[in-house]
């Protein structure tokens, strides 16, 4: 049985490795949750991320481990990739997954590979009064090193401007804070010219958005299949996210192979990744959205549903160093999909769906995933949002079909109950 040191857990990460097929043939050693949620402004201050590594490194030195993995954007995929360096075992490669990481390296990366794909861009110091050089409005800004899409939006005028980018004082340090470790990463792995707290400015892009998944190991990638983004109509928040995608099949292989040109130039390896593309049917281009050197966790069982195989079974093989094989259309379902309850305006959170309730949704739908993410007593807004919008719950399930899909998803949600009462904005 190998021993596989799985780096800030989340959620996700814990739902799926109580699998038997991965606890019957892995012992799982978790580390580094204090860096998810109990971290304080000043241990943040005095934070080392070589020192952590170094130190984690030391501490499972001589205990046996045969892999190291993370699922997490930041910092755990980092981390593990520089923890699994420091102990000899198979690395993604600290250098490549920071560098994809930063928006603005990685499409440079993208623009060597693939500048058919790369939209025009350029950094942005959001606490200064600089202006974009080569970009005129309307133009999409968002944070090099960012999540959810927090301050990430189409700015049209000076005053959309000025409203994405103002930030109090307050705000100002606890970014710079947030970003403290991310930071000396860049210094110790790029030339630093562009910090982890800037922006950069990018041309607009639209059209069908998509997921490519896949994963590399000793330079061959492997694309296991591309994930289709609906939206909330009229928004940019996402409503699902499914698999397989409609598109057709020519224009999924095109993006298989702008993707994988650009993770052969990134030097990325022995790690899962997935990618986020645009497809503009009334031209038929394909463009790059940005590029994340770890897996889809939110994604995993949907890709287990359809093609019989799990993206947490590739990239615990990818740690261990063993031959990854990916297989498709053997799942027991042939359409799945990750739906995101949501809303637009904030609430108080008065209850939740019990855990019987939701032990019904799972007998109905076996396998059903229910990831609450607000409970009772909260208001919505405590929570990471994306732009204008509170996400409550997110729920994977799988059926027969795509239509059978949608109404199992209508008959789940009447299954499962939350009662929020509406409040007035925070100021």
């Amino acid at each position: 049985m190998s021993r596989v040191l799985v780096l800030c857990p989340n959620a996700w990460d814990r739902e799926a490795l109580a699998r038997p097929a991965i606890r019957d043939s892995h012992e799982v050693i978790f580390a580094g949750e204090e860096l998810i949620n109990g971290l304080t402004p000043w241990t943040i201050l005095t934070f080392d991320v070589d020192r952590w590594m170094d130190r984690t490194a030391a501490r499972f030195r001589g205990a046996g481990l045969h892999g190291v993995v993370g699922t997490g954007d930041y910092p755990g995929s980092m981390l593990a990739a520089g923890v699994a360096e420091r102990l000899g075992l198979p690395s993604a490669g600290m250098g490549p997954v920071v560098k994809l990481s930063h928006k603005l390296i990685s499409r440079e990366i993208q623009r060597e590979a693939a500048p058919e794909a790369t939209p025009d861009f350029e950094p942005v110091n959001p606490f200064s009064s600089d202006m974009p050089r080569r970009l005129r409005y309307p133009y999409f800004l968002k944070p090099v090193k960012g999540t959810m899409s927090i301050r990430a939006q189409m700015v049209r005028t000076p005053e959309d401007r000025r409203a994405l980018l103002s930030f109090t004082l307050k705000e100002r340090i606890q970014k710079l804070l947030l970003l403290r470790p991310f930071q000396q990463l860049l210094d110790r792995y790029t030339d630093g010219t562009v910090a982890a707290h800037y922006f950069v400015a990018e041309s607009p892009l639209s059209g069908d958005q998509v997921t490519v998944d896949g994963f590399v190991q000793r330079g061959e990638v492997t694309i296991q299949g591309v994930v289709h983004s609906f939206f909330y109509p009229g928004t940019m928040s996402f409503s699902r996210f499914q698999y397989p995608s409609p598109l057709p099949q020519e224009v999924q292989a095109r993006m298989g192979e702008v993707v994988a040109k650009v993770i052969r130039r990134s030097g990325l390896d022995n790690t899962c990744f997935n990618v986020e593309l645009f497809h503009d049917p009334s031209t038929g281009r394909i463009h790059l959205i940005e590029i994340n050197p770890r897996m889809s966790y939110q994604f995993c069982d949907l890709y287990e549903r359809v093609d019989g195989t799990s993206s947490f079974d590739v990239q615990i093989r990818l740690a261990l160093g063993e031959p990854a094989r990916w297989t498709r259309g053997e799942g027991k379902d042939r359409a799945a999909a990750s739906f995101v309850l949501r809303r637009f305006t904030d609430a108080k959170v008065r209850s939740v769906p019990s855990g019987e309730q939701i032990q019904k949704v799972k007998e109905r739908w076996p396998g059903t995933i229910v990831n609450l993410l607000a409970h009772a007593g909260e208001r919505l807004s405590q929570h990471d949002q994306d732009v204008g919008s509170f996400r409550y719950g997110i729920v994977n399930m799988g059926a027969p079909s795509a239509e059978a899909l949608e109404a199992g998803w209508e008959e789940a949600k009447r299954m499962l109950p939350f009662d929020l009462l509406d409040v007035t904005p925070r100021s």
